[in-house]
């Protein structure tokens, strides 16, 4: 089931406390995705959580490109933290078709927080760009001061 929160900027800021800098603003809450934005840094953040598939991973795909697009970020943190098990039958797609797309409409830096699941991990470090747009972390941490400090 989706719950689509937002897909308006101006609307997802008016529903924040602008007294609240540090806020996130929800945009996408599915099963197996959740997806927020930082209205301080402009960092869309993609939370993938549990098992994930080709078909769910090429629809939530396609929602995470119509909101990139809507926002015009350069900046995603992509958090594998979550995520069990492979997901390599999707890799081919996300290499050939969504990074580009993504990279046609804007995006800069993608910071991907890897699973300590080898099998997601493994999964993961099967897309392959041949441009300097994907960097991997094991740490959540490091891969948000990664992205605040890109300009």
């Amino acid at each position: 089931m989706l719950v689509l929160i937002s897909l308006n900027f101006e609307e997802a800021f008016k529903q924040q406390d602008v007294n609240d800098p540090m806020s996130k603003t929800s945009l996408l809450k599915r099963k197996n995705v959740e997806i927020e934005l930082d209205r301080e840094t402009g960092i869309l953040y993609c939370h993938w959580i549990g098992l994930q598939d080709k078909k769910v991973i090429m629809e939530s795909g396609q929602e995470i490109l119509d909101l990139f697009k809507d926002l015009e970020c350069t900046k995603i943190l992509n958090d594998n933290t979550k995520v069990i098990g492979p997901w390599h039958e999707a890799t081919e797609w996300v290499t050939t078709v969504w990074f580009p797309s993504m990279i046609h409409a804007g995006l800069k830096h993608f910071a991907w927080v890897l699973s300590t699941n080898i099998f997601a991990e493994l999964s993961a470090k099967q897309v392959s760009l041949g441009k300097n747009v994907i960097q991997y972390f094991n740490n959540y941490e490091q891969a948000v001061k990664f992205l605040k400090e890109q300009k």
